[in-house]
């Protein structure tokens, strides 16, 4: 008896690890269809939360079949130091100019003094006070008769503020007043205060340097409040489009400080940062429009500035690169950056320069690249320390080396392009 129930218990064991054996190979069969069935119901979730949502408000979810995501940002910090340099002097934030993606960051949230990359907020600000087709006048009056000897009769008088008059423009009214008649002057040529003659901050030196560029034969120069007599006509300036260019090009100190006196001054643009662009107050400081002295800004409050200008220059017909120079092809501080690799002619950019006086020196560079796979890429770099030489070919080798990951540089022009071109200004008739 008890060996025959020692077999029944041998025989259920044996079924038992039977019926086990067979629910496993069930269950390994199933299962892959079971995640099957699993991923097509995300894959038509997703897809069906797609077709519902607005397209601004729909999420930002991956395609299940698409590409693999991006590689994660440079280590910016690694690679300054990897270079012997101290990371905390540098400042860098690199993005698609759809902000979507970010190539680099490093320190892009702390305020270093941007030096001359401030001009880019006073030419936005420029941009929106008086659009890219104002012109500044110069006004021309005379305050007595023409004799038979083509003299006029008593004095001449020139008033405005245009920041680029000069040579070219005092020639031009000169040629137009021996049009008119007026060979000579007996008495004075007298000018505005506000008004400065190849970026002369002195009125009364502005005044006997264009007279002597006129040559009207006058006894004296001097400055005056208020003109008298009739007008004559109006000369006037390059458009604020040509205006800008120069400037950034040139990083005119000049010029921009008498842009901002129309908008404020340091004042003035740095409420326009805090209010217009919503830039956090304890990160802007401006102390010039120029860039000069102690200013404050912080690599993303750049690209703000950079994003906001490109968008008012497009809401007006213009392209960044028409207010911005461009590197190799434009004379001014980027004739020679990046000069024979292939970003030459595809950087449009601004540069920042502050001697040791300040901050113990600043390299600042910001701007655009196009590029054939990625679209528009917006950088902006500042660094900090008097070896400003070295910054600079940290800024193009750290610049180069990023974007060639992402994509093939497009240049901007097929020539250089003469900057303040004489043919742009204008005799505006008094009559």
């Amino acid at each position: 008896m008890v060996q025959r129930g020692e077999k029944l218990g041998h025989r259920k064991s044996l079924i038992a690890l039977v019926i086990v054996g067979l629910a496993v190979v069930m269950l390994l069969t199933f299962v892959p269809y079971s995640l099957t069935l699993v991923k097509s119901a995300g894959q038509h979730a997703v897809a069906t939360l797609r077709a519902e949502l607005p397209g601004e408000q729909a999420p930002h979810l991956p395609s299940p079949s698409g590409p693999p995501p991006a590689a994660p940002p440079l280590d910016v910090s690694v690679w300054y130091v990897t270079r012997g340099e101290e990371p905390e002097r540098h400042g860098v934030l690199i993005e698609t100019l759809d902000g979507r993606l970010t190539l680099a960051s490093h320190n892009a949230d702390t305020a270093f003094n941007p030096a001359s990359l401030v001009k880019l907020a006073t030419s936005l600000a420029a941009l929106r006070r008086f659009g890219k087709d104002h012109r500044f006048e110069t006004r021309v009056y005379a305050d007595g008769e023409i004799d038979k000897q083509q003299t006029l009769q008593g004095n001449l008088y020139l008033v405005g503020s245009d920041p680029t008059f000069g040579d070219v423009a005092a020639s031009l009214i000169a040629r137009t007043l021996r049009g008119r008649g007026i060979e000579r002057v007996r008495d004075k040529i007298l000018v505005s205060p506000g008004l400065s003659f190849n970026y002369n901050e002195s009125a009364e030196d502005s005044a006997a340097h264009l007279a002597r560029v006129m040559n009207l034969k006058q006894k004296e120069t001097g400055v005056v409040a208020e003109p008298a007599g009739r007008l004559q006509f109006a000369l006037a300036s390059y458009p604020l489009r040509e205006v800008l260019l120069y400037m950034n090009a040139h990083s005119s100190n000049f010029v921009a400080e008498r842009l901002g006196e129309h908008f404020g001054g340091a004042a003035g643009l740095e409420k326009f940062l805090e209010e217009e662009l919503k830039l956090p107050a304890e990160q802007v400081i401006i102390k010039r429009v120029s860039g000069r002295e102690n200013n404050r800004l912080t690599p993303r409050g750049v690209l703000t500035v950079l994003r906001a200008l490109h968008d008012e220059a497009a809401r007006q017909g213009l392209r960044l690169e028409d207010i911005m120079p461009i590197a190799c092809d434009d004379a001014g501080t980027l004739r020679r950056r990046f000069a024979g690799t292939p970003f030459e002619g595809a950087v449009i950019g601004k540069t920042g320069t502050l001697t040791s006086e300040v901050d113990g020196g600043m390299a600042s560079l910001a701007g655009l690249i196009n590029t054939e796979q990625t679209g528009p890429i917006l950088f902006a770099l500042l660094d900090q320390g008097n070896h400003i030489s070295e910054n600079r070919e940290l800024e193009d080798q750290l610049l180069t080396e990023l974007v060639a990951h992402h994509g093939v540089p497009l240049a901007c022009l097929s020539e250089p392009r003469k900057l303040l071109p004489k043919s742009e200004l204008k005799v505006v008739s008094s009559e």
